[in-house]
């Protein structure tokens, strides 16, 4: 059995290895193809990489620049909110998601949100899940040394500071720690989505017949509410609500 085990992880580390290094010929070729200008065929190798479970915020970005290069707007948008979503505190990533809303035909002016609610929002869109993950581990090893300096020293002062330092950081910690939770929840499930198609009609009810209420061009970000079949209910930054089919939109 332990022979079987072994040969089992080594040819398991084997197929990662090997697959690890098909990914990075393709990227190089797909970063090569960019460079010259061939910006379909870089589309194409950027999305198999991405097909072969290989997520990282460079790739989607570089995805949405070929997108771009090529004036697809919507999924240029799509990829850049993806990369974005791994990535939010990256300042090439939003510049170039800035210009290519730019593009966009939909100029939706967004409803008022509670001060709390785009405060909360602000704090957990400032790092990405991993950079708020390290923060709460460096908060907790720093707090146990000031647990530690209180528990050992015989000076007052020292003890105050151990005592009154690693509770402090011990409770910032747990902050850390939910808004962590949180941004991961968020990665994982995508309540957004962008409007993939060039432009789509957004009905009363999901269904052909439903009652025309108003129509939203590629590269829209919208938020998806409720799913029925093939047909998905979205709301939009102003608060208006209508069914749009499923095939339109992609999940950020």
């Amino acid at each position: 059995m332990k022979l079987n085990s072994l040969l089992f992880v080594l040819l398991f580390s084997f197929s990662l290895s090997l697959e690890a290094n098909e990914n990075k010929v393709i990227i190089d070729s797909a970063n090569a193809a960019y460079s010259k200008g061939d910006y379909f065929k870089a589309v194409k190798l950027y999305d198999s990489v991405l097909n072969n479970s290989m997520v990282a915020p460079e790739i989607y970005f570089n995805l949405g620049n070929a997108y771009y290069k090529t004036n697809n707007i919507g999924y240029a948008i799509l990829n850049y909110e993806r990369a974005k979503k791994l990535a939010p505190d990256d300042e090439d990533i939003t510049v170039n998601l800035k210009l290519a809303n730019q593009k966009t035909e939909d100029k939706i002016e967004a409803a008022p949100q509670l001060f709390l609610t785009t405060w909360k929002n602000g704090i957990v869109d400032m790092m990405s899940e991993k950079s708020w993950s390290e923060m709460c581990i460096v908060l907790i090893i720093v707090s146990l040394i000031l647990f530690a300096v209180y528990i050992f020293t015989s000076n007052r002062g020292l003890k105050q500071v151990g005592f009154f330092g690693g509770g402090t950081l011990l409770l910032a910690s747990l902050f850390i720690f939910f808004i962590a939770r949180h941004k991961y929840e968020l990665t994982k499930t995508s309540e957004s989505a962008i409007i993939t198609t060039a432009t789509v009609t957004v009905t009363g009810s999901p269904s052909e017949k439903g009652t025309k209420l108003f129509i939203l061009h590629e590269g829209t970000k919208v938020n998806i509410t409720e799913v029925d079949g093939s047909w998905t209910e979205i709301k939009i930054a102003n608060g208006n609500v209508g069914w749009v089919p499923s095939k339109s939109l992609s999940a950020i």
